[in-house]
Parts: C-alpha cells; structure tokens; sequence
C-alpha cells in the first residue's frame, strides 16, 4: 500500500465503503499513510463530504480548512443534538415550555448549521 503513487493512495482513501474510524487507523500505520490522511487535505474533505454532503456550501473552496477538526466537531454537535431532542420529551412533557427551555441549544458552542443539518437527519430518519 505504502508503495502506490499518491494519486491512487488518495483515491483509495476517499472510498465510500472507508469510514472516519478506518482513516483515523490507517493513519496511525506509517509516516507514508498518515501524510496521505493529513487533516486539511483530501481524504478528510471526502469524508466529511460523505458523511454530510450539503454542508459544504458553508465552505469556500479558498479557505484553508482543517478538514478533521470540522469532521470531529460536526459529529460531536450530532452527538449533543441528539442528546437534547432526547430529552426534549421529558422536559417539555407539559404545555408550559420554561424561558429557558432551550438554552442548551444556544450554549452548543459549534456553528448553527451543524445543529441545523442533525436536526434534519433526525426528522428524515426512517420509523420517525
């Protein structure tokens, strides 16, 4: 594997049958390998634009994303939205819903559009 061109590294790489789990491990073998999965090159951009393809209108093709911490920090807003329509249940069981009801959403810390784009998963899941 280490001693394929680059090009056709990459390309195996940005596979859609890989998930973020198998780049974080191959990243891990070897020098040669993790150059290849470098966090604001292509391999991390395919991945987030994989897993979550219409955020990428969010992104200039000039800035100099670092495509990992944008993939890391997407996934754990998923994670933190999910949490809270968890509880929202529990919480808002009663028609009154308290002032500071949804003050867990504003305290996030990640961009709106990452909230925004699980929100939508969650509502397009099937059975839901």
């Amino acid at each position: 594997l280490t001693d394929l061109p680059g090009e056709l590294l990459e390309l195996i790489l940005c596979c859609d049958v890989l998930g973020a789990a198998d780049i974080g491990r191959v990243s891990c073998t070897c020098r040669r390998l993790r150059e290849a999965c470098q966090p604001r090159g292509k391999v991390w951009r395919e991945r987030f634009r994989l897993r979550w393809p219409s955020l990428l209108k969010y992104y200039s093709h000039m800035d100099g994303v670092c495509w990992l911490e944008e993939y890391k920090a997407r996934h754990k807003a998923g994670l933190e939205a999910q949490r809270i329509v968890a509880s929202f249940s529990k919480r808002f069981f009663s028609e009154h819903v308290p002032c500071d009801g949804f003050s867990d959403i504003e305290t996030l810390g990640c961009p709106s559009h990452f909230f925004e784009d699980e929100l939508m998963c969650i509502l397009n899941m099937e059975g839901r």
